[in-house]
Formats: structure tokens, C-alpha cells, sequence
């Protein structure tokens, strides 16, 4: 134990103590101080109990272990785990920096990787660190204070990674809507993805197109349209949030629109961003998942198309019609009213150019701004192609993710090329980001597998 506070403890029990006090011995290793510091808040040590140097009749110690290590003797119990990991960068996949660090101290640009495979809350899950806390003598009111203190969470609750899942645009036309319904349906147009779309407690997508069979077409170049019965296959296959805030929810009108929003209500997938009125539309949609509170909101924030649709005019909910929430200082003003610590947050942004590799300046600006209004994490749609990530004040900006499920891309420069986005998200912030690779092939998905799978884990790579 260190001297200073060993010389502080006695000081201060030798002010506290009655006459006649039995003799306590700490054995407090620094490293475990504010560990003790933190029991002593909660449980204070009886009176009665003077703190001396050595040789008292009663003892209290503490020790670090490794799982799976004996503590010494005396009455013991664990009182606090600590997960560790390797540590990574973003953008790296597995390669390791070298070092070892708790879960929670590992933030963004730096992220965590899987030890054999295995992630914490699994079982076999090797780097624990485990402290405990002991007690030798026979004063009653010293075993009653040990025993007033609980157990640390198992292994498996302590360890708990929530998965967040996100890809880029869907649109289930084209025949998709056809396929997906039939026999097999989810194994024909998801193949290898649909086990790591299952995987996530949360799973994200942005839908493009109107889930109806009525409503005027718009005025557009292109326009979509699919049979409502096709979200009931996407709920099915993981599917919790899908935007509307794009520039094709809108393709049959406001009857196409209200029609959509029914269906994927009728599913179970909540449609953030999305409502019969401003208020319903910047209401940020609500899950609780292992032990996290996860809160979306979606933008709009696309251009005018060439035909001159312009979705802030046509598409943007008021008090009084229906429509999306539009990106702007006062849509950022309410995510900030709803974006807090205690939850985890994400906003996605159908904005940027269509066909670019890169992030326009507007859109880091817009982007960023929402990072800095409480947002955890940023998905961007609408390039059509992937885009680049940014770790940002311990958040993350995926700016844009491609096309996941679009048929009619055959040959298109980098729209058959898309990932799905996985993240672990431990104790409130993003610690594994992985990106696993797919593809596009008519109106199905399949991973582009890069390098052999980690046992137990899909194989990894980074868009």
C-alpha cells in the first residue's frame, strides 16, 4: 500500500477511533486505491475499528487476479471486473498496436479487438482482470460490513457489448420485393450476410422507395415502388430502423409516403426521422438493447435533383402535413434537446453528392455539427457509393455506405460495392468498429470474403 495513504488512513482513523478499538490492518495495493475509495463510500467501515500499520487482529486486503486465478485466504469475493482488449486503430482491421488496455479507456480513433475470436460477455473470454476483496479476523461487525458489500455482475452481464448494424441504401423493387417473399426468400437475397445481419441488436438501413401500391408518380427521373409485404421479410431478418429522410419517399406522394409509414409500422421497424408532422418527425425513435438506451433521428439533406424535385419544399413535415425532418439549425437544436450522455446516439443523413468518393465540404460541416449536438454516431446514404469514416470527439462518421440492396447497379463504377458496418458499443461508447464487405449482384447481397475468420468471428475487412 502506498505510505502516504497508509499515514492518511491511520491519521484519520486514530482521530475516529473509541478507546478500546480493535486493531485493523489494510493491505491496499495503490493501484487498488480508488477502488477502495469507492467502497468506503457506499459502505464506511464500522466505528469501533482502529486502522494500524501491522499486526492487527482483524485484516482487510484487496488484490487484482487474472480470471481464473485463486485468491488468497480469508473471506473473499470478487467486487469488480474489468475487461481488457488489444488495441487497434480504425481502419487498420486486426492489426495490433501492441497494447493491452480496459475496454472503456480505449476511445475512438484507437479501437478494441477481439481476443481468439471472442469478444467480452463471451464465454472463454480470457483477458479479465478481477479484484477482490478480503476479510481475516473475527470482530461481528466487521464480517457484517463484508458482507453488506454485493458481488461484482457476472462475467457475462459485466461484459456485455451491445452491436450496432448498419448498411446503406435498400430498395426492394425490381423484383426484389418478389423474391424476398418467396421460399427462402431472406437466404436468396442476403446469402452469407444474413447471419451478421441477425448478429446486431440494433440494425440500420436507409429505404428508398414507397412501400404502397398507390399514390401519383412525381415528377422524377427515377421513381420507386414495392410491395409492403417486403418489410415484413426485413424486420425478419434483423432489420429495427430504416430512414424515409430521402429524396425517394416521396416517389408516390403523400399517399405513397403515409402508405409506408403504416407498413413499416405494421412490421415492427421504426421509421425515424419520419412523421404525420414536424413534431412526430423530429421525435427521436427509442430501443432499449443490452442495457443501453440507443436513440436515431434522420435527416434530409440532399440536393435538388436535375428534374428540380427539391425535398426541403416537397418532402419536409410541417405542423401541418406529413413528411421527413430536414437537416438545419432547428432540426439540430432538437437533436441536441434529446442527444445526452446517459444514452447512445445516432443520426442518419441521406445528404452529399450522388457518384463522389469523397464527402462534400457542406456535408462534413452538416455532419460534424451533429457530432458536436450529442450524436455517437453519424450514417450518411445517398452517394450511392462508399465514402470514407471519421472518429470525431469520441464518436464516428460513416459518411456514406453505398448501395446494400439496390438492384439495376450492374456495371456502375462502385455502386455494387458496399459494406455492413458492425459496431460494439461498451459501457456507452463505441470501443470494435468492424466493416465487412458485400456486393451487390442483381437483386441479391453476398460478403466479398478478404482474409480467413478469427475462430468464431466473420471475416473482416475495411471499405
Amino acid at each position: 500500500m502506498n505510505r502516504a495513504y497508509a499515514l492518511f488512513l491511520l491519521l484519520l482513523a486514530a482521530a475516529t477511533a473509541p478507546l478500546g478499538a480493535a486493531g485493523l490492518e489494510l493491505d491496499i495495493p495503490e493501484a487498488l486505491a480508488p477502488s477502495w475509495r469507492s467502497i468506503l463510500v457506499e459502505h464506511p467501515l464500522p466505528t469501533g475499528l482502529e486502522i494500524v500499520g501491522q499486526g492487527g487482529s482483524e485484516r482487510v486486503s484487496m488484490e487484482r487476479l487474472r480470471q481464473g486465478a485463486a485468491p488468497g485466504p480469508g473471506m473473499r469475493r470478487i467486487v469488480e471486473r474489468t475487461f481488457l482488449a488489444p488495441v487497434g486503430r480504425l481502419g487498420q482491421a486486426e492489426r495490433s498496436t501492441g497494447e493491452v488496455l480496459p475496454i472503456e479507456s480505449i476511445r475512438l480513433p484507437s479501437v478494441a479487438l477481439p481476443v481468439d475470436g471472442l469478444f467480452p460477455g463471451q464465454p472463454g473470454y480470457s483477458l479479465v482482470e478481477e479484484t477482490a476483496l478480503g476479510i481475516e479476523g473475527s470482530d461481528p461487525a466487521l464480517q457484517a460490513w463484508f458482507e453488506s458489500i454485493p458481488e461484482a455482475p457476472s462475467t457475462e452481464e459485466a461484459g456485455a457489448v451491445l452491436w450496432i448494424g448498419a448498411v446503406g441504401d435498400i430498395m426492394p423493387a425490381r423484383g426484389v420485393d418478389e423474391l424476398i417473399q418467396g421460399p427462402r426468400g431472406l437466404q436468396r437475397v442476403f446469402g452469407d450476410t444474413l447471419p451478421l445481419l441477425e448478429s446486431c441488436d440494433v440494425l440500420l438501413g436507409n429505404l428508398e422507395g414507397a412501400a404502397t401500391r398507390r399514390g401519383v408518380k412525381a415528377a422524377k427521373t427515377y421513381t420507386f415502388r414495392f410491395d409492403p409485404g417486403a418489410l415484413a421479410m426485413l424486420a425478419q431478418a434483423g432489420f429495427t430502423h430504416l430512414s424515409l429522410a430521402n429524396n425517394h419517399s416521396f416517389d408516390f406522394g403523400e399517399t405513397g409516403f403515409l402508405d409506408t409509414l403504416e407498413a413499416l409500422e405494421a412490421s415492427g421497424i421504426s421509421a425515424p426521422g419520419a412523421g404525420r408532422n414536424t413534431a412526430e418527425a423530429g421525435t427521436a425513435r427509442e430501443i432499449a438493447a443490452g442495457g443501453t438506451t440507443v436513440r436515431v433521428l434522420s435527416f434530409g439533406a440532399y440536393p435538388v435533383d436535375r428534374m428540380g424535385f427539391d425535398g426541403r419544399r416537397t418532402a419536409r413535415a410541417t405542423a401541418a402535413r406529413p413528411g421527413i425532418l430536414w437537416l438545419d439549425d432547428e432540426s439540430l437544436a432538437a437533436a441536441a434537446r434529446q442527444f445526452g450522455p446517459d444514452t447512445f446516439d445516432v443520426a442518419m443523413v441521406h445528404g452529399g453528392e450522388e457518384w463522389t468518393s469523397a464527402p462534400t465540404p457542406g456535408q462534413q460541416r452538416l455532419y460534424r455539427r451533429l457530432i458536436e449536438a450529442g450524436a455517437d454516431l453519424v450514417i450518411g446514404s445517398h452517394p450511392h457509393v462508399l465514402q470514407g469514416m471519421e472518429a470525431m470527439g469520441g464518436g464516428l462518421i460513416a459518411w456514406s455506405l453505398g448501395n446494400f440492396l439496390f438492384p439495376g447497379m450492374d456495371g456502375t463504377k462502385g455502386g455494387e460495392d458496399s459494406a455492413i458496418l458492425r459496431l460494439g458499443v461498451y459501457r456507452g461508447a463505441i470501443r470494435y468498429v468492424q466493416s465487412y464487405p458485400v456486393r451487390l449482384k442483381g437483386g441479391t447481397v453476398r460478403r466479398q470474403v478478404t482474409e480467413p475468420a478469427p475462430a468464431g468471428v466473420p471475416p473482416m475487412g475495411v471499405p
